[in-house]
Order: structure tokens, then C-alpha cells, then sequence
């Protein structure tokens, strides 16, 4: 068995244009359909999704370093850095160190650069500046007798020459890196983490700057505008100003919907420049068109069809029908935000936002909060004003009487408890029931409703933030259980399914107490019983509410699409963790 399989061809390309959770996707699906030999491209689309642990453990459980050959050898090396890196605000000292050592062995028993470089770079950053320009030496001297003109082999010239000090002849070999055929954006991502990691450790952190941007892949942004009807004197300049602006911008990458007006027109440009197209709609397709295409004329309809062809994915935000709010839309777009932005991390590029509006109101049109929504999370805006646009009649939802809202959602239960024995179910109420209440009166503020069902939770919270921060709580307290006392093995624990979505709220007859329902409740619920015992598992749309509001306090790692229980559907799903504590500088 060896890292390369005929049967991972679309892994490698997904991975290639910087596509890693249709990457990950595409090796689940080649296991599921029998395929062999993916154990490599799976840890490694791991490692780039930034997800050590499970990466670690995987590579371990395949035996990997049996496959042997410097790649193989060199993962656990790579996910080792990676560990370092993620463990706060500055690099784990002992991580590097044993990151280091890794990959110098694996470099003195290949002979490799690859594992040389990455042992020079951790060199250096760990403080062994001696042993570093050692190795970036023999590097530099390898590659100037190998005859390889590739990606990789020119990007590790340039990286050992960073080392050494030389950043003219650094910045001579990246271009010449760029241009190779094999230049891909997966490739020149992985190269700019690498020398934004080296940037501190160097003496010439301005010089390395320059590097960066010689080697930054593609923005990722974020598409927004006003409606309104065709108008060629008004679609022209737009048009012309907003193809200056993607070309300038460097745009590779696009989430947006296909609203008529902006959306259509900003969305058409991307086309022209070869952007990867991602539509993110609302709630189901037919009432978009409905409420936001059709009422811009014929033109508009034909116009979308054009664009939804030729766009990489198409995503609901929401699976559930326009029920006549504007805070639909306004959820819609804070998911297209939070999902340019995740794409851009993984890229470790810049996500910017794309905006047509109208000069005069523009601040009071939903485009005009979806700019103060970017901006507030510390989003770059770039936007393009039009003097005046007419617009359409827009048509008159039925509106439902009932009191709805936007909130976050918790289902939870033990996956043990049918097979508890009755004299222990007390027991069970002690160990898991009474420190979950404990925990969640820490939130009673925010909690809008709390139920139980024997082992079940059901929990209705104000925002994604605080059911994720709450779920993680309940983590801990149940970590404490004893499971001797409850017969179940070590380490059994809750599941949690979380979700982010516009409810119903009402009045249980039965109860008669506050009720909260609808299709977003019902998703949730059916997530819960395929999530592993003592994970969290969330929803595509709350990792993205998340990386825009509390990045810096989670992490979401993507687990890939999963069906649901009941038949309820295929759904891409992420595996939520705190993020490190980053200490206090100084």
C-alpha cells in the first residue's frame, strides 16, 4: 500500500484547488464504495482541515508509517507542527522540538528536502538557529543539483533560503514557484502558512512580508447588492467597476445568493473571471425565486438559471419555506458570511466582502446590514455605489401570526441509558441529570426553554455563541460521572446535536408552558443520534454563525456529509471544540 491510489484522483484534485471539505467528502465516499488505499489522503486532508487530534489518531490506527516513503513518514511529522501551532497564542516549545525530531529522521533515513526543510523551519522557530541554517544549507545545495523544476521543489529553496537570510534569492525562487504547471492554490496555501509561521523567527520580517503577498492564494468573498430591474445604461458601469474590483481583488473564490440586481450582475463577473461559484440561498429554492428573482422581470429568471448552471454548490441555509420575514434573509446572509469565511481559513487567505447598493438609503436596505454585519466582525467591505436603481414591486408574503426567532439549539442524550438497570436509574439521575441543571443555570438567563425526557435534553438558547459555550459545559460536568456506579463502560457520555435556526414560538396546550418547534428543531433532532458518544456535533450553518461571531472561543471540525437518522436527509456536519487558551502577552 502507498500513499498514491488511482482511486484518489478526485481527493488529490479537491485538495488541489483548495477544496477541503469536498475532499473530504470525496474519500468517504470512494470508502464507502469499496476503494482502498486512502488512509493517506484522508489524514492528510485531516491535517489541512486543521484537525490533529482526529489526524493523530487516524494515522496510528492505519499504521501509516508502514506504508513507508518520505511522504507517509513525514505526516505524523506534519501533524505534530500542526499540534504545536494550535496550542495558543504562541508555539508549544516541546511540540516543535518533537515535530523537529521527527522530521529529521525521517529526513536522514530518506534523504528527502521535504522533511529537511520543515525540520529547518521548526529549527529556527524553536530558538536552534545553528542546526536551522545547517539544514537550509544542505537543502539550497540539494536542490541546485536536482533538476526538478516544480512547485514544492522551488518553494523549499525558498523557504530554506528565508532561513539563511537571503530574501531577494527567496523571492527570485517563489516566482519561479508560482509559475510552475503544479502552482495550485492548495499548494500555495500550504507554502503561505508556512512562511507566515516562520515570520516571527527571522531577522527580516518586512522581507518576508513581501513574500507573503508573491504567494497568497486567491481571496474568497462574500456577495451582496441590492434588487433591482434590468437597466443596461445602470448594468454597464457597474458591471465594468465590479470586474475592475474582482480582478484587483484577485477574487478565486465566491459565496453569495442570485437575488436580482447586484447579486445576478456581481455573480455574472465572477463567471467571466473563472471564479469557483458557491450559492447560498435563504430557504428553499422556489420561494427564493419567487420573492427575490421573479418579481426583477423575465430577464432576471433567465439570468439566474445562467448563473446557477455554471456555480460549484448550491447550499439552503435553511430547508424550510419563506414564511414572509425579512430575518430570513438576514440569517441567510450571516451563513454566506460565515462559510466564505471558513473557506478562506482553510485557504489561510483573506475572505473580503463584494457590495452593489444604492448611495442614498443604502443603510437601511438588508445589503446594508449584511455591510455593517462584516465589518463588525472585522470584514474588509469593498462597494460599489449606483445613483439610483429602480425598483421592482416586490411581492406580499403570508405572514404567520406566530411568534417566531432566531435561536440556538441543543439536543443531547445517553446513548447507554435503555440499557441502564432499573436499580441505577437514581443513580443516573444524581451523576448526569443533576450536574446538567447545574450547568444550565449558569445560562438561565438565556435559556428560553429547558426539557427533559428521561435521558434526553432539549434546550432553547439565545444565540449560537451560548449553546455552544453551554454544550461544552455539559461536556465537562459529564466527564465527572462515574460510570462504575452506572454499569456502563469508561468514558461513556452524553451526544449533543446543535443547530442555529428560526423556530416557532408557542403555546403547548398539553404543558401549557412555552413551547418552541418547527422544520430547524426537527433537523437538530435527528442529528443527535448519529453523533458519537461525548461529542458535539453542529450544523454547517451554526459553524458558520460561529467563525463570524466566536471564532477565537471554537473550533469546528468537519466530519464530512452525513445521513440523518429517520431518513431525514444528507447534511454536512462539524465536530465542535473549544478552541486553545491563548495566554495573556506579556
Amino acid at each position: 500500500m502507498t500513499p498514491e491510489d488511482a482511486n484518489g484522483d478526485t481527493v488529490r484534485a479537491a485538495l488541489a484547488r483548495g477544496d477541503l471539505l469536498t475532499a473530504y467528502d470525496e474519500v468517504k465516499r470512494a470508502k464507502e464504495l469499496g476503494h482502498l488505499g486512502l488512509e493517506y489522503l484522508e489524514v492528510l486532508t485531516l491535517a489541512r482541515l486543521g484537525d490533529t487530534e482526529m489526524g493523530l489518531r487516524l494515522y496510528s490506527d492505519y499504521r501509516i508509517d508502514e506504508m513507508g516513503g518520505v511522504d507517509a513518514l513525514s505526516l505524523k511529522a506534519r501533524l505534530l507542527k500542526d499540534q504545536a501551532f494550535a496550542d495558543g497564542a504562541r508555539p508549544n516549545q516541546k511540540k516543535l522540538l518533537e515535530a523537529c525530531g521527527w522530521y529529521s529522521a525521517v529526513y536522514r533515513e530518506t534523504r528527502s528536502n521535504y522533511p529537511a526543510i520543515n525540520a529547518a523551519t521548526l529549527a529556527l522557530i524553536a530558538g536552534r538557529r545553528q542546526l536551522a541554517t545547517g539544514l537550509a544549507r544542505a537543502v539550497v545545495k540539494r536542490g541546485q543539483a536536482d533538476p526538478r523544476q516544480d512547485y514544492f521543489s522551488l518553494a523549499t529553496q525558498a523557504e530554506a533560503l528565508v532561513i539563511l537570510g537571503d530574501i531577494e534569492g527567496a523571492a527570485a525562487a517563489l516566482a519561479e514557484a508560482t509559475a510552475a504547471p503544479d502552482a495550485d492554490v492548495g499548494a500555495r496555501s500550504t507554502t503561505l502558512l508556512q512562511l507566515q509561521r516562520l515570520l516571527a523567527a527571522t531577522d527580516d520580517a518586512p522581507g518576508v512580508k513581501t513574500l507573503l503577498e508573491l504567494i497568497r492564494p486567491p481571496a474568497v468573498a462574500m456577495f451582496c447588492g441590492n434588487i433591482f430591474m434590468a437597466d443596461p445604461e445602470i448594468e454597464g458601469p457597474l458591471a465594468a467597476e465590479m470586474k475592475e474590483v474582482i480582478a484587483r481583488e484577485n477574487v478565486g473564490f465566491a459565496y453569495g445568493a442570485l437575488a436580482a440586481g447586484s447579486d445576478i450582475l456581481i455573480a455574472e463577473e465572477l463567471i467571466k473571471r473563472g471564479t469557483e461559484l458557491h450559492l447560498v440561498l435563504p430557504f428553499i429554492e422556489a420561494d427564493f425565486i419567487a420573492q427575490s428573482v421573479a418579481p426583477g422581470g423575465e430577464a432576471w429568471l433567465r439570468r439566474y438559471d445562467f448563473c446557477r448552471a455554471r456555480a460549484a454548490s448550491l447550499t439552503l441555509a435553511s430547508h424550510m419555506s419563506y414564511v414572509g420575514e425579512g430575518a430570513q434573509f438576514a440569517y441567510g446572509s450571516k451563513v454566506t458570511m460565515g462559510m466564505a469565511r471558513l473557506r478562506a481559513r482553510h485557504l489561510h487567505g483573506e475572505a473580503i466582502q463584494l457590495a452593489i447598493v444604492e448611495s442614498a438609503g443604502a443603510s437601511s436596505t438588508l445589503s446594508g446590514s449584511d455591510i455593517t454585519s462584516w465589518r463588525a466582525a472585522g470584514g474588509r467591505s469593498v462597494v460599489v455605489t449606483a445613483p439610483s436603481f429602480k425598483r421592482p414591486i416586490m411581492p406580499l408574503a403570508a405572514r404567520s401570526e406566530v411568534k417566531r426567532g432566531t435561536y440556538g439549539l441543543i439536543f443531547a442524550d445517553y446513548p447507554e441509558f435503555t440499557k441502564l438497570d432499573e436499580r441505577v436509574l437514581p443513580i443516573f439521575w444524581e451523576e448526569i441529570m443533576a450536574p446538567a441543571a447545574e450547568v444550565l443555570e449558569r445560562y438561565a438567563g438565556m435559556i428560553r426553554q429547558g426539557n427533559t425526557w428521561g435521558d434526553a435534553l432539549f434546550v432553547v438558547i439565545d444565540d449560537a455563541e451560548a449553546a455552544a459555550s453551554a454544550a461544552m459545559d455539559l461536556c465537562d460536568a459529564f466527564a465527572k460521572a462515574d460510570c462504575a456506579a452506572l454499569g456502563v463502560p469508561q468514558g461513556t457520555s452524553m451526544r449533543f446535536a446543535l443547530h442555529y435556526g428560526v423556530t416557532y414560538e408557542g403555546h403547548d396546550p398539553v404543558s401549557r408552558r412555552t413551547t418552541y418547534y418547527g422544520t430547524e428543531v426537527s433537523r437538530t433532532a435527528r442529528i443527535e443520534p448519529v453523533t458519537p458518544a461525548g461529542s458535539v456535533y453542529v450544523t454547517e450553518p451554526f459553524a458558520a454563525i460561529l467563525e463570524m461571531e466566536a471564532a477565537n472561543r471554537f473550533v469546528c471540525n468537519y466530519v464530512g456529509k452525513t445521513p440523518l437518522a429517520k431518513g431525514y436527509g444528507v447534511f454536512p456536519l462539524y465536530r465542535l471544540s473549544r478552541a486553545p487558551v491563548r495566554p495573556a502577552s506579556g
